[in-house]
């Protein structure tokens, strides 16, 4: 019977989690600190170590039994067990348990959590996952099983928990908990039904016309027999590679006081597009390509069998469209109309930009924290948001999920989608261009902004700005893009691994955490943002002021992409190729290297470049997370428009744009035109 070299009979480990989980432990408990002072989470050495063996003085016996459930994992590995899953499974149960009550006990604000606690949770998780899988709670391998846990563990510390925070500030101060905390609040608050009316009439309109948008540009692009529907489908591209507030900045540009066309053109020194006018003339030519890309979608599905039918029964070109086209649209309409309420909600960068005094939701919870410094009526108006961006969501199932809108029925569609009646096209035609020639207008005079002097003043070409730019900007364009491209591949694999687990296995929580971890698309930024500030500026989690919560924040926001992406990809994939794999005993871990990655490369590419766009973009979360050593470029833009400076912040502007429009270009080079818009209409909805 073989031995190795310690003396120990590898033949009697009858359970290796346990074995190897117990000897990590112990190292880890004995070698690495446990906690760590504020924004040196991931410190060592004899200080760090020092500094754990202090805090825990009063924690001992729990840090014993830590210790002693070590020991007997080790003991349990070497012993022979009729159930070997079991000590796996109620010790890793014990031991998260166990490691998540020392780091709450011992985090005392300067402390925060260290590495050793990082690593010991890992541990005790495999170790709790390799019990699920052999005592078949999981079918699946140790892998998969620490991956469930691992993915359900950080979607309800970084998703579930922030919420939960916003929540508990709303109905909790020095007094304790109190209920009615959140109603007198409000009632305090003087302008909260005018600035609740200002934001659900603002997302209304804007949800109504640009669906209305959308519908025009995606019938035009999808059933005009024109040539230049290639560059009404470009005009899909613009949200994502435009920082939030370059739409609110072109408008300023051109309307406001010194804009060029109320001042230089017509004479006028008028602030009127300050408000809602403004507000909401930025938020359609922001959300209306979004719509665009939710309806041409499903004006592609259409089959054109349906049409031909009408056409058949002597309708003409235009009933057929009224009473069978448009009536199987109503799905993209519905959802069209829907996301963009939630976008225009929750969007920030165009109402602190333009809102002038148009209070809305978004901007007062920013100005509760950054002005007032009231956390309890940012978290009470962060209540009010969620739950009106949770509402649209659950009226879109309802709305949509009693009927029934199948035209795609297993059999090859026959025939050629129906051309528009010839007046419609005309129409539709005329209208997208000159809206894609207005859009085009706007940033222009973006771009022209960063080469004057001062707008509308002393329009004198310069170089000034990109000098200043190039002296001062860099630090927080290097920062944005090395965070951005440390969160990019995260977020791709975060997400594209969750996609792999809910698609292709069955385990409890299934539907719970696919879920939760889409829910993000529903949480407006700001209220994510102020989340993180109330969950993480405490201890044992004392995260707020790093990078640390930047690329966190990053991943978690932008989850969703890699999961749609991921998603998408793998039901294209036969199970029957990895099922082969499996049977000729390949790993998990093979398999996916081998089989599921080659084929979902598209997926991977998309979710990565598009995660790393959003990054350098986002700014309603991170607003309330960048510190004067983490800076961003888009809080740079913010603060230099708030001030006036509008040449900085377009030169600033133009250069984020740049970068983004080399970005989806290189992807569309990589994946092709169809996975590029597949990841597009996902990227949109976060």
């Amino acid at each position: 019977m073989a031995e190795c070299s310690s003396g120990i009979d590898v033949t009697a480990v009858r359970n290796p989690a346990c074995l190897v989980g117990g000897l990590g432990l112990l190292l880890t408990t004995a070698a690495v600190p446990f906690i760590a002072r504020e924004g040196q989470a991931f410190g060592f050495g004899r200080a760090h170590l020092r500094l754990t063996a202090l805090a825990l003085t009063d924690q001992f016996p729990g840090f014993w039994l830590l210790t002693a459930l070590a020991v007997a994992w080790v003991a349990a590995g070497l012993l022979q067990e009729e159930r070997p899953h079991g000590p796996a499974l109620w010790g890793g149960v014990a031991g998260c348990l166990l490691v998540v009550w020392l780091t709450w006990a011992a985090g005392v604000k300067p402390y925060a959590f260290g590495p050793g606690a990082v690593l010991a949770l890992a541990i005790c998780l495999v170790v709790l996952a390799s019990g699920l899988s052999r005592g078949g709670y999981i079918r699946a391998d140790t892998f998969v099983a620490a991956s469930i846990l691992a993915l359900a563990f950080f979607v309800l510390l970084f998703i579930l928990y922030p919420i939960f925070a916003v929540l508990q500030h709303s109905v909790m101060d020095s007094r304790g908990f109190r209920p009615a905390l959140f109603v007198d609040t409000l009632r305090n608050y003087q302008a909260f039904w005018r600035v609740l009316g200002n934001s659900l009439g603002l997302a209304v309109f804007v949800g109504v016309i640009s669906t209305v948008i959308g519908l025009a540009f995606a019938l035009a692009a999808t059933r005009s027999r024109s040539r230049i529907t290639v560059l009404l489908r470009s005009f899909s591209l613009l949200p994502l590679i435009t920082p939030p507030f370059v739409v609110g900045l072109a408008i300023i540009l051109l309307f406001g006081l010194q804009g060029f066309i109320t001042s230089t053109l017509l004479g006028l020194k008028t602030r009127g597009i300050f408000g809602f006018p403004g507000l909401a003339l930025a938020q359609t030519l922001s959300f209306a390509p979004v719509a665009f890309l939710v309806i041409a979608s499903v004006v592609e599905s259409v089959n054109p069998a349906l049409e031909e039918a009408s056409l058949t029964l002597r309708a003409g070109p235009w009933e057929t469209f009224w009473k069978v086209t448009l009536p199987l649209l109503r799905p993209g309409l519905a959802n069209a109309f829907l996301l963009t309420i939630i976008e225009s909600l929750a969007d920030f960068g165009n109402p602190i930009v333009l809102g002038g005094e148009f209070e809305v939701l978004s901007t007062e919870i920013y100005f509760s924290i950054i002005g007032r410094f009231d956390q309890t009526l940012a978290a009470s108006l962060g209540i009010v948001l969620l739950a009106f961006s949770l509402a649209t969501f659950l009226l879109q199932q309802c709305w949509l999920g009693e009927r029934s809108y199948v035209t795609v029925t297993g059999k090859p569609p026959s025939g050629k989608p129906m051309p528009l009646p010839r007046g419609l096209e005309i129409g539709l035609l005329s209208f997208c261009a000159a809206w894609c020639v207005f859009t085009l207008a706007l940033y222009l005079f973006v771009i022209y902004g960063g080469f004057v002097e001062i707008w509308g003043i002393n329009n004198a070409f310069t170089l000034r700005h990109y000098r200043q730019l190039l002296r001062d900007g860099m630090d927080a364009l290097n920062t944005t893009l090395i965070l951005a491209g440390i969160s990019s591949p995260l977020t791709a694999a975060v997400g594209i691994l969750l996609a792999y687990l809910v698609v292709r296995h069955q385990f409890p929580g299934r539907g719970a955490l696919e879920f939760t971890s889409m829910l993000s698309f529903a949480v407006p930024g700001t209220v994510i943002g102020i989340g993180y500030i109330m969950a993480f500026n405490q201890s044992p989690f004392l995260l707020t002021g790093t990078a640390t919560i930047l690329v966190i924040s990053f991943v978690f926001r932008n989850m969703p992409v890699g999961i749609r992406s991921g998603i998408a990809a793998l039901a294209q994939i036969d199970r029957a190729l990895e099922e082969a794999s499996v049977t000729l005993r390949a790993s998990f871990a093979t398999t996916i290297r081998r089989i599921v990655l080659p084929l979902i490369r598209p997926a991977i590419i998309s979710a990565l470049v598009f995660s790393f766009v959003r990054s350098v973009t986002a700014i309603s979360a991170v607003v309330f997370l960048v510190s004067a050593k983490w800076q961003l470029s888009t809080k740079v833009i913010l603060d230099q428009a708030e001030n006036g400076r509008y040449g900085l912040a377009t030169s600033y502007s133009t250069v984020l744009i740049v970068i983004m429009a080399l970005a989806i270009a290189l992807m569309y080079l990589l994946v092709g035109k169809r996975a590029a818009a597949g990841g597009l209409e996902g990227g949109g909805l976060a």
